[in-house]
């Protein structure tokens, strides 16, 4: 049973509230439901089947701030190897959004930042494919991480290029 007013993460929905359990009717069929407000899109709520195993597993924890520390300390010397491939980048960007492993999700950002940088260097722009890919690891990452550590989601990029300094440095 999840927690009434806790936070999960519900597949690509990023962060919602579990704001209640109620039997509602749908279609004609009464059943059992966990109602989610997602944080990121305060006028949407998703109605959840109680009873739905595979609707259920989309649902994560969100971390904890130790947990998220120790996520972006792992960080330096890490990147995903670049694939030249666009059709296979987008098969591995669509595998990291499904699993929702967030420090698969970091490295899968600094790797498209760092490309992005290359490409700006050359006078070029990322790939739509890549540009969209980094946006939406973002939103997901930040969310979360601006959540947990009760900061505005447009600070958490700073939050973490200043722990993963620390952890360069060996500060941590």
């Amino acid at each position: 049973m999840l927690e009434l007013n806790s936070y999960v993460i519900y597949g690509d929905n990023g962060v919602c509230l579990v704001a209640d359990k109620r039997k509602e009717k749908f279609a004609g069929v009464i059943r059992e439901y966990y109602i989610l407000k997602p944080q990121g899109n305060e006028g949407s709520t998703l109605f959840v089947p109680a009873d739905n195993e595979e609707l259920i597993s989309k649902m994560r924890s969100i971390l904890s701030k130790e947990q998220i520390l120790d996520i972006i300390h792992s960080l330096p010397g890490e990147e995903v190897p670049w694939e030249d491939n666009n059709k296979v980048r987008g098969e591995y960007y669509n595998e990291v959004f499904e699993k929702g492993d967030r420090r698969e999700l970091l490295l899968l950002i600094k790797t498209l930042y760092n490309h992005k940088k290359e490409r700006k260097e050359e006078g070029k722009k990322l790939w739509t494919i890549d540009e969209n890919a980094m946006k939406h690891a973002e939103s997901l990452v930040y969310e979360e991480f601006g959540t947990v550590l009760g900061i505005p989601q447009e600070e958490v990029i700073d939050f973490i290029i200043s722990e993963v300094e620390k952890a360069e440095r060996g500060e941590v």
